[in-house]
């Protein structure tokens, strides 16, 4: 008989362990390191969008990367959404956590009686009211099904967390690249508007020698033709500006007729990892670090603990106690006295259904979606980190090839405008040199920005970007013997 009370009381005790020790401190995750920036490379790029109208009057904002970022993490919705889906998700282990404990049910009964009444000594009139009160406590668990219910909505709350940082981190990722992509359509916008004055310059002597008889008419013709082309590419490039400038907007929850420029000023080459930092590191300080693949394996813990749950729920034992204390008339006589009653019963078994099968299959299954869910985040974070990288790479290498041609093409067209006003060139050499400029400015722009951006997802896809990191004030650091911060010049 001791042996059972002792099985019992263990059974019954099993919820209680769960809560207490379902967070391992062994277990919890690394806090992810922060990243040091590089000094910065000589490649730079000037930001200037004093060209640019707004598109509504008076509604204008000049913000930088760092403000940009602040301003998300302040009012972004999807960050917002997943701070409720933690505190959601807190309700629901509270909730599991309370089924382990009874419940309490009082209640009132009114008793009301007007006329002839029944008593041991024949019929008598009465005309009483009166209130009973009553409580009762019932508690009815199944110890294995409430465990694994708490492990599992713990794990649930875990994962929420850890979405809630891949939210964070995605967010500020996506703000820091749309700004980004401001700053380049901004850069558009200042080689269209640089490219109409060089084309209207053109024309201008196109008309000069026609006046004095040294030119033709259709190189005239050709000048403004030019000048044409450029202005709807200064349109083009305006509207593009506009869209960077709406979803950025919409990152940052602010009004979309609001204009955002980038603050007039440089923005440089931004190096915030190294170069040689070998690609298998980078993928298992992913695995590591990424809150994304951390809250996939919580979700497949919550799984397992799910088929737990379903399989203690339909095949494990069920207890359950009810008290009850009331007050209520003795029977058979006036109720102008009360006899208060305790109730107790107890009981154990089992409640075993053919249906439990289907459902600890059905458990299975989920548990088996959240397996290959892991799998299926572990090849997106793998496949992030190396496109992430390559394009890093790439970008290295275009910008200083991007920059001489910059030199070269603006050079070319100085000289072809030189030897037109001294009639040994030719319009159409002018206007090839004008679109090769053009272009070379275009493509360094673009290698400067992408750059920058292939650094921001490569932190990103690292697990390692965050706020700080984007406005460059992280410490530097060493994760498998390798130093993931910039190289320190000697």
């Amino acid at each position: 008989m001791r042996r059972r009370f002792r099985w019992y009381m263990v059974l019954t005790a099993f919820p209680f362990l769960a809560v207490s020790g379902c967070a391992d401190p062994s277990s919890l995750p690394l806090p992810p390191p922060s990243v040091a920036p590089a000094a910065q490379p000589a490649a730079s790029l000037k930001v200037d969008a004093s060209q640019i109208r707004p598109m509504y009057d008076h509604r204008l904002l000049a913000v930088d990367l760092p403000t940009v970022v602040r301003v998300a993490m302040a009012r972004n919705i999807e960050i917002k959404e997943a701070q409720e889906n933690i505190e959601a998700s807190r309700g629901v282990y509270e909730g599991s956590v309370g089924a382990i404990f009874p419940s309490l049910t009082p209640n009132i009964t009114a008793l009301g009686i007007q006329g002839a009444l029944s008593t041991t000594s024949g019929l008598a009139l009465a005309s009483f009211t009166h209130f009973f009160p009553a409580a009762a406590i019932e508690w009815i668990i199944n110890p294995g099904q409430v465990a694994y219910n708490v492990i599992a909505s713990k794990r649930r709350l875990e994962a929420s967390e850890l979405q809630d940082q891949a939210v964070v981190l995605e967010t500020t990722r996506l703000a820091a690249v749309q700004y980004y992509d401001l700053v380049l359509n901004q850069a558009q916008v200042s080689v269209a508007w640089r490219a109409i004055k060089e084309a209207e310059e053109l024309l201008r002597i196109e008309r000069l020698r026609l006046k004095t008889g040294t030119g033709l008419p259709a190189d005239e013709l050709r000048a403004e033709a030019a000048r044409a082309g450029k202005q709807q590419d200064l349109l083009s490039a305006l509207n593009g500006f506009y869209d960077a400038s709406i979803a950025l907007t919409l990152t940052l929850h602010l009004d979309p007729t609001v204009m955002l420029v980038p603050r007039a000023g440089t923005m440089k080459q931004a190096t915030l990892l190294r170069e040689d930092l070998p690609i298998d590191d980078m993928l298992t300080t992913a695995v590591r670090y990424r809150p994304d693949m951390e809250a996939v394996r919580a979700l497949l813990a919550a799984a397992e603990a799910d088929k737990g749950a379903t399989t203690w729920g339909g095949l494990g034992p069920q207890v359950q106690a009810k008290g009850i204390l009331a007050t209520q008339p003795p029977a058979g006589r006036l109720a102008d006295t009360e006899y208060r009653q305790s109730i107790y019963t107890t009981t154990g078994g089992f409640n075993w259904s053919l249906a439990t099968f289907g459902r600890i299959k059905s458990a299975a299954a989920n548990m088996n979606i959240a397996a290959l869910n892991v799998d299926r985040q572990l090849d997106e974070v793998q496949a992030a980190v190396v496109t992430a990288h390559q394009a890093s790479l790439i970008a290295a290498k275009l910008i200083p090839k991007a920059k001489q041609e910059v030199a070269s093409a603006e050079e070319a067209l100085r000289l072809t405008q030189k030897n037109l006003q001294a009639g040994t060139g030719l319009t159409i050499d002018v206007l090839q040199a004008q679109d090769a400029a053009d272009q070379a400015r275009l493509r360094y722009a673009t290698a400067l920005v992408r750059y920058n951006e292939s650094q921001i997802n490569l932190l990103a896809a690292l697990g390692l970007i965050d706020p700080a990191t984007v406005e460059g004030r992280p410490a530097p650091l060493r994760i498998l013997g390798h130093s993931l911060g910039p190289t320190a010049p000697e």
